[in-house]
């Protein structure tokens, strides 16, 4: 039987890390069903076989966040917008993670995971959309130029 105690905040997100790492399987596997059901939701082509790296990718960067390690949450979430996923599917992530959690923890924890994983999710979308705006400005200046190059 599992120790129900309340972990204690300074200890959460290792609690959490090694909850990923030892049901890893089970959550890449979540991911990739979630992925295969927004793969006509994308704003790119996405090919199926993409999906087990881009949910491994997505394992791991939540590990490096809970780790606290190098990526950061924006840069996974520019990561995502690169590979041409659209926001169905990095929405559909984050309600993978919350669910993931749910089913491998005890109900004290549930508070304190779902305010970790809402961090990590609004660090993700923060930079997809920050990879949105980059896209954006780029077309903005092809355009530009386009314009100035054909009005010479």
């Amino acid at each position: 039987m599992e120790d129900t105690t309340p972990i204690p905040t300074g200890d959460l997100l290792i609690f959490l890390a090694q909850r990923v790492d030892d049901n890893r399987t089970d959550l890449i596997s979540r991911y990739q069903q979630a992925l295969r059901e927004t793969l006509f939701a994308n704003r790119a082509e996405v090919r199926p076989n993409m999906l087990k790296n881009i949910a491994a990718d997505e394992a791991e960067a939540l590990l490096s966040f809970l780790h606290q390690s190098a990526l950061s949450g924006a840069e996974r979430g520019k990561q995502l917008y690169q590979t041409g996923l659209g926001e169905q599917a990095v929405l559909r992530l984050g309600e993978v993670t919350r669910h993931f959690f749910l089913t491998h923890l005890e109900c004290e924890q549930f508070a304190s995971m779902l305010e970790t994983v809402h961090a990590y999710q609004e660090t993700v979308i923060q930079g997809f959309v920050q990879g949105i705006e980059k896209n954006h400005l780029i077309e903005l200046e092809r355009t530009r130029n386009a314009l100035q190059g054909g009005s010479s």
